[in-house]
């Protein structure tokens, strides 16, 4: 069984983390890691579909000699994202990681989609203004 406080020490290891790489990697943009560690995930499980160079690859290595998974680091970029009352649900152990980041990402969609209707509505009102 999985220790209790696992889910919520990601925090402290996502902040541990992101200092050791920025003294490792003085140059590398750690706000905006999401992105490059979306690339090394995928390319931790499918080899054969990626390829990986220069500091990309440098950065695998070093998470990789240092035991880090890149997809669970990945997966710790997604779990900062998600919405309050979410990450208030996942303390209190009424859903797994997998089920917060699924349940913000389908929130972020409705959201964009609520979004788009009413700016196409405005823009129809607009043009029928004229």
């Amino acid at each position: 069984m999985k220790n209790q406080d696992m889910q919520e020490s990601f925090v402290e290891k996502l902040k541990t983390l992101r200092n050791r790489l920025k003294e490792a990697f003085p140059t590398l943009d750690v706000h905006n890691l999401i992105k490059i560690m979306n690339k090394l995930a995928h390319y931790h499980y499918k080899k054969s579909q990626f390829y990986i160079i220069g500091m990309e690859k440098n950065l695998y290595n070093f998470l990789i000699e240092n035991s880090y998974n890149p997809y669970t680091v990945y997966r710790w970029l997604l779990l900062e994202k998600v919405p309050e009352d979410i990450k208030f649900r996942l303390r209190q152990n009424e859903m797994t990681q997998k089920e917060a980041i699924a349940k913000a990402c389908i929130r972020r969609q409705e959201t964009d989609e609520t979004l788009g209707v009413a700016i196409k509505s405005m823009g129809l009102n607009l043009v029928r203004g004229m």
